[in-house]
């Protein structure tokens, strides 16, 4: 059995919180993605909240996360009991001016945490913190060669950014040893599917522990124009490049790490759960100091559970339970999403007993 850090399975190591959850008690997160900034220096086409073209979420709120609100709010996070912070995105969180020293708050308050970035920015003061103090950086990659990144990050012509974010990654190993997971992800679309093997070998010799591999899916219905990106016949083209790297390139420092059922999601987009129930264990608060529902639903009205920006994150939080928020989402308004798997754990393993767990 692989064991990745992107296993649904790691729910049952709250199981406590579930079952508390699911006789209606209000719970706390486990863990919280937290957006520096709504503001990023790429324009990937396939980005979930808003492009250039389409002037989404992130433009219409082009904002950055005032610094004092953030030192405060984690704080909060931990009084609270939760466990980790994910800086991502939105934007790009190393374009926060206060990055370095935001990193050295949650350090102080006793927070695990970690950082999903494009890699441009990774050097300076915040690549020190990170390599010296959070549990994995990640950087989104997306391609094997120069010409491919620039054209999934939607960079200006003529400028390619991928053999410094290489070296960049190669130097946070070089500041923090082994002991920090250093990834990159890896979005396929038709024009990258094969690239994968390269892709995963030069994020190995760069000081890399994986390659996560997964599918782009569809924002059309979010109104930001990127359709089904890989085509039918493609997808099994796809694994197999995934399977190929896997047999050659995987070892006990390095994985390239396939998710599979994304891509199985792209023919079969349905929901096998009743009522999508992560919510109160795992959230986001996105740049504008708006706490949303789930990654994929920041920027959609009716997915908003409060505002941190005037009140705590424990007052807000509290309102938002109370008034079950999660209970009134209609899963067949909901696209494909990265929590199919947790919310099927939760009905699976705690709701039907499926997985038989007094049996061992």
């Amino acid at each position: 059995m692989n064991t990745t850090p992107f296993t649904p399975l790691k729910l049952l190591r709250h199981g406590d919180r579930v079952e508390a959850m699911l006789r209606g008690e209000t719970v706390f997160p486990i863990s919280v993605e937290l957006d520096l900034s709504n503001k990023c220096p790429h324009d990937c086409p396939f980005c979930s909240f808003g492009t250039s073209a389409s002037q989404g979420y992130r433009q219409q709120y082009w904002v950055t996360f005032p610094t004092p609100r953030i030192y405060t709010l984690l704080e909060e996070l931990k009084e609270v009991g939760v466990k980790s912070v994910t800086f991502t995105g939105g934007g790009e969180p190393l374009v926060h001016r206060a990055a370095a020293s935001i990193f050295e708050k949650a350090t102080q308050v006793g927070l695990q945490w970690g950082v999903v970035t494009n890699g441009y920015l990774l050097r300076g003061d915040v690549a020190s913190w990170i390599a010296k103090h959070a549990t994995f950086v990640r950087v989104s990659l997306d391609a094997g060669s120069a010409e491919t990144h620039a054209f999934t990050h939607g960079l200006p012509p003529g400028q390619f950014q991928f053999s410094i974010i290489l070296d960049q990654m190669r130097h946070c190993r070089e500041l923090a040893g082994p002991r920090l997971t250093i990834g990159a992800g890896y979005c396929v679309m038709e024009e990258t599917w094969r690239e994968i093997y390269r892709a995963a070998q030069l994020v190995k010799e760069h000081g890399g522990n994986y390659l996560e591999v997964r599918p782009t899916f569809p924002t059309e219905w979010r109104g930001d124009g990127w359709g089904q990106a890989l085509q039918p016949e493609s997808v099994e083209a796809a694994k197999h490049e995934i399977a190929h790297a896997k047999t050659h390139l995987n070892d006990d420092t390095f994985q390239v790490i396939g998710m599979v059922e994304r891509f199985d999601l792209l023919a079969h987009p349905h929901k096998t759960y009743d009522q999508c129930r992560i919510g109160p264990l795992m959230t986001v608060i996105g740049a504008d100091a708006r706490g949303w529902h789930c990654c994929v639903m920041r920027g959609q009205e009716g997915f908003s559970w409060g505002d941190v920006k005037a009140q705590s994150f424990k007052q807000a939080w509290l309102a938002a339970q109370r008034h079950q928020a999660a209970a009134e989402i209609d899963l067949t308004k909901c696209p494909r999403c990265r929590y199919d798997g947790f919310n099927r754990i939760i009905q699976d393993a705690f709701i039907e007993g499926r997985m038989h767990q007094d049996f061992l």
